[in-house]
């Protein structure tokens, strides 16, 4: 009999995902909140970026097209190999790599940009404002609560944000003006209840 899903590591757990048959990284397109506020990225000058949780890696490569040397990272290998060699196919500059965020740090002040989506670690809030440069953009979404109390969606709670808690994780970065968004969006056809946030890093910090 297969081992279920709560009997496999989480690295076990994204590699059986990603064996699945899923759209290749170019023909996905990034997330949602990425492609409508491509202009904070397209404002500043390309530099390194950094894809939290990359999967399939539709953000990293949205990222490299801008110009960014992307480093992306995910618990699943199988996720990883397949992006490095889309990477090479593309001739993207992206260092794709499996890194358990669980146990291996960030880097401080490495990244000029820095994307998390559909991901949540508690504790890594404060380490991804850290591996900001002075001056560099945290872009991150993930879903809420209301995606099972509004929605009735099937959802592990360890992995949902309480109301406002995006909003006060960030607290010691400047609040881009009108880049916090909480509330249930239309995503892949489909509701989604959903947080989103883009703040900056001051260059004086």
């Amino acid at each position: 009999m297969a081992a279920g899903t709560d009997d496999l590591t989480p690295r076990e757990k994204w590699n059986r995902r990603y064996r699945e048959p899923g759209p290749r990284p170019l023909a996905a397109g990034p997330s949602g909140w990425l492609a409508e506020n491509r202009s904070v990225l397209s404002g500043r000058p390309p530099g390194r970026a950094l894809d939290v949780a990359c999967g399939r890696g539709r953000n990293a490569v949205f990222l490299a097209q801008l110009g960014f040397e992307v480093d992306a990272v995910d618990v699943s290998d199988v996720a990883i190999e397949a992006l490095a060699a889309a990477a090479v196919d593309l001739g993207l500059g992206i260092d794709a790599r499996r890194m358990d965020l669980e146990r291996e740090p960030l880097p401080a002040e490495r990244y000029d940009v820095i994307v998390q989506f559909d991901y949540l670690q508690r504790d890594l809030f404060g380490p991804l404002a850290r591996a900001l440069r002075p001056g560099g953009c945290l872009i991150v979404e993930t879903f809420t609560r209301a995606h099972v109390e509004e929605l009735g969606n099937s959802f592990d709670p360890r992995y949902l944000l309480h109301r406002n808690e995006l909003l006060l994780a960030f607290v010691g970065l400047h609040l881009l003006v009108r880049h916090y968004r909480e509330g249930v969006v239309e995503r892949a056809g489909r509701p989604m209840a959903l947080a989103s946030i883009i703040a900056e890093r001051h260059p004086d910090q």
